[in-house]
């Protein structure tokens, strides 16, 4: 068998949809784009990496050394990051600045929904977006070392703290087994796709809440964002997670 016949026959068809996806994922970052730069809600956001997208998938390698047992031809997450605009220099990229500098770093995920290896398959796709104050073992680190390592090590059912005020909040746990350098804290909301189809909603349910948080996160005492966890025989405890479907 070569290629099978009913999914040649649907091939067109799901592929033109796919595509559709694609030109609606980059008319919603677009749309960020602009509502970023507005300081309606206490902050101007600047993307990391100019116009790309971070990928769960990019390459079309026949086979590689990937530790997945499956091939990704096809991106299931894609995302962007973002900075304070305030905290980069005249002459500067966003991408030069460092994270102990920036502080803060806001990231918006769209998803497919399903076909993740460390989250449950969801009801439909969604997006995911939230901000972190992650702290790279390296001091002099940039955020778009450091947006990398977030996108490849976030492990969110196994960091979860708990719930509060709507968003998800956890942190990061260095594994140098992997490549995570990060300590620090993240706060996360899910958002269903289909509760962003308008203007309206995108503003409501994405830059608004996304904006405040970043903002009240801002104007908090570096101390204060990231108390310490209980100490257990000697050892940090991480306190059990609530039930929650998130992502790796």
């Amino acid at each position: 068998m070569i290629f099978r016949k009913e999914i040649a026959a649907e091939t067109a068809d799901a592929y033109g949809t796919l595509a559709a996806y694609f030109q609606d994922v980059r008319s919603f970052f677009e749309v960020l784009s602009v509502r970023f730069n507005l300081p309606e809600y206490g902050v101007r956001l600047r993307p990391v990496a100019g116009n790309e997208l971070f990928s769960n998938a990019n390459s079309y390698l026949l086979s590689d050394d990937s530790s997945y047992p499956y091939y990704l031809w096809l991106p299931s997450w894609l995302g962007r990051f973002y900075i304070d605009a305030d905290r980069i220099a005249d002459g500067l990229r966003a991408d030069d600045v460092s994270t102990a500098h920036a502080r803060h770093i806001a990231f918006v995920w769209p998803w497919l929904g399903f076909n993740d290896a460390y989250v449950k398959d969801a009801e439909e796709p969604e997006c995911w977006f939230g901000v972190a104050d992650p702290r790279p073992q390296d001091p002099h680190e940039t955020v778009r070392a450091t947006a990398q390592s977030l996108f490849n090590h976030f492990r969110l059912e196994h960091t979860l703290d708990g719930a509060h005020e709507g968003w998800l909040t956890g942190h990061f746990t260095p594994d140098p087994a992997v490549g995570c350098n990060l300590t620090g804290r993240w706060h996360l909301r899910r958002v269903p796709l289909s509760a962003l189809t308008s203007y309206y909603e995108v503003e409501k349910n994405l830059i608004r809440p996304l904006g405040e948080k970043f903002s009240a996160l801002g104007a908090a005492p570096a101390e204060a964002e990231q108390p310490p966890l209980p100490e257990l025989n000697g050892r940090q405890r991480h306190p059990d997670p609530v039930p929650a479907t998130v992502r790796s």
